[in-house]
């Protein structure tokens, strides 16, 4: 993975709060609460002025310039204008990124509903479609055989990846094949989408994962097996994370035979507060090995089951002395996201916030009161592995960015856009922004974490060998 730590491009922050009910740049918020300050300072001095005026022992106006009670009138006055003026902007700005964040759900729900509903027809027309497809396939694979043989394997393009458009059709596609089941099984449509992702929400991306693993652990893929976990090294000093860049650089890297998690403890022996680090994945092989990082751990985390990467950080952090009254923040890229947003939701840890960077994790409800920070990248295709979430939550602050607006991915990567390295770079914007959210998530952080020095240590898992069945 190639580091460009220097490189602060491409588009600007979007914030969506309480689900996509308010969204707007953190520019656009950002002004609606200096207007708001504005608002408030001139009502203070309103108050002020009135008060000094009403000092005045004479009790009567001249009515010439040289009175001062003339000058405090007017200057009340003016108070009053940039009072109502700066509120009424600030209400502006706030109405249109409500109806903005309205529009947007409102458009995501009709496409799921539409989606969908194609998925279910090609379910419930497979036959005809594998007929119809049979011909133009054939057709196609000898075009490509011929092509490689007279002019060599063509180099693989992955500019579309790295695209707004491929991360809109993943999540459509992932929500969708729950619909193109439900239709090969012949469930009539009316159930399907009462229980689907425009509807109810029973079925979805999670009982998709669910029948994959079904299938696929019936020839020995993505086989989950319990796990152990060891301290790494000896605790070293630990200073607490002034900002989201903090917490983003010490998310572990994804790195075969490395420690996946760090935990930094914070706070006095009495009271204590921990930081909690989960790398992403490390061996993207269907056939699950000792690195509880891996594919397996992906679609068993998505189907809601104790994922290998799951139970290593739940021992991690019983190992590091955490209990269920310490206060936590956890912090997770890519599969590390998806874990801690399902380590807070598990409610066994008392998780105080959570902030995620380019995970598939929208989807997991996170308990109400926990401060969330969900960090996307609008052209990381693999936060479309989750589905479109329709779920809402007060509590969630997203931030989205296109990470290569403004330039070409590098060539020959795959997925640029969900370097951490790349998010490393929007959480550095996060913390330059003054939008009052993205402050209050670092407030937050602060609170949890406090000031004085620490200690950290590095973990890692590894999946235990399976046990020989007794004959």
């Amino acid at each position: 993975m190639s580091e460009r730590p220097d490189r602060i491009s491409g588009g600007e922050l979007t914030i969506a709060v309480g689900g996509t009910t308010l969204v707007a740049t953190d520019a656009v918020l950002a002004q609606a609460g200096m207007l708001r300050d504005a608002q408030s300072q001139a009502g203070d001095w309103q108050t002020r002025v009135e008060s000094i005026r009403q000092l005045d022992p004479g009790g009567g106006w001249t009515w010439t310039p040289e009175d001062p009670g003339l000058t405090l009138v007017w200057a009340g006055v003016a108070l009053g204008q940039v009072e109502r003026r700066s509120g009424d902007l600030a209400a502006s700005l706030i109405e249109a990124a409500e109806g903005y964040g309205w529009t947007e759900r409102a458009a995501m729900r009709l496409v799921v509903f539409a989606s969908g509903r194609v998925g279910y027809d090609l379910g419930r027309f497979r036959i005809l479609a594998l007929l119809l497809a049979a011909g133009p396939a054939a057709q196609g694979a000898l075009a490509w055989r011929a092509w490689n043989s007279h002019h060599g394997s063509p180099r693989i393009d992955y500019r579309f990846l790295t695209s707004p458009a491929a991360v809109v059709l993943t999540k459509l596609i992932v929500s969708s094949l729950d619909d193109v089941a439900a239709g090969a099984l012949g469930v009539p449509l009316p159930v399907d989408l009462l229980l689907g992702d425009s509807g109810l929400g029973l079925i979805g991306v999670s009982s998709t994962a669910v029948a994959v693993l079904a299938v696929a652990r019936s020839r020995g893929l993505f086989r989950e097996g319990s796990v152990g976990v060891a301290a790494v090294e000896a605790p070293t000093r630990a200073t607490p994370p002034t900002g989201v860049g903090d917490l983003a650089a010490r998310i572990p890297k994804a790195t075969a035979g490395q420690p996946q998690v760090l935990i930094e403890n914070y706070g006095t022996p009495e009271h204590p507060s921990y930081a909690v680090y989960v790398g992403g994945t490390v061996d993207w092989s269907a056939v699950a090995t000792t690195e509880p990082w891996d594919l397996t751990a992906n679609v068993t985390a998505m189907a809601g089951q104790n994922a290998g990467s799951f139970e290593a950080v739940m021992q991690s952090m019983r190992a590091a002395g955490i209990d269920g009254e310490d206060p936590v923040v956890i912090v997770g890229h890519s599969q590390g996201g998806l874990v801690a947003t399902q380590v807070a939701a598990s409610g066994v840890f008392a998780v105080r916030a959570v902030a995620t960077f380019g995970a598939p994790e929208s989807r997991v409800p996170v308990p109400s009161g926990v401060a969330t920070l969900t960090v996307e990248h609008t052209d990381d295709v693999t936060t479309g592995l989750g589905g479109a979430s329709l779920i809402e939550s007060e509590d969630r602050v997203t931030v989205r960015r296109e990470a290569f607006a403004t330039e070409e991915p590098p060539p020959g990567e795959a997925l640029p856009a969900h370097h951490l390295d790349t998010y490393q770079e929007t959480a550095r914007m996060i913390d330059a922004s003054p939008e009052e959210n993205l402050s209050g998530f670092r407030g937050t952080v602060t609170r949890v974490l406090g000031s004085a020095p620490g200690e950290a240590v590095l973990w890692r898992g590894i999946r235990l060998p399976e046990r020989p069945v007794a004959q």
